[in-house]
């Protein structure tokens, strides 16, 4: 399991490019969501960037539903990343395998 860990700074977040690490972006997503840009827990340090709901899973696909904490998130349903292959859940601030 990878910790994740938030970043409000956006500079600091593409900076450090820690696996698992993760920025909220509000600004981005629509009305109901944002954009969860994250560091894959695997390591290729490729950022990557899915929807998240601010109440609830977006109606736009795909998108994910978030518990709304940024110490210990969870989100819904897990994580595919095509990219490189790894496929797990963000649950309760651990980034799992699947």
């Amino acid at each position: 399991m990878i910790r994740a860990i938030e970043f409000p700074n956006p500079a600091e977040f593409r900076r450090q490019k820690l696996p698992g690490s993760f920025h909220i972006d509000l600004t981005q997503g629509g009305p109901d969501a944002a954009s969860f840009w994250f560091y894959c827990p695997c390591g290729c340090e490729g950022p990557s960037r899915i929807i998240i709901g601010l109440r609830g899973k977006p109606a736009s696909s795909p998108s994910w539903e978030w518990d709304g904490s940024l110490s210990e998130p969870t989100l819904t349903p897990s994580v595919n990343q095509l990219r490189c292959g790894w496929h797990g859940w963000l649950r309760d601030g651990y980034w799992e395998v699947a």
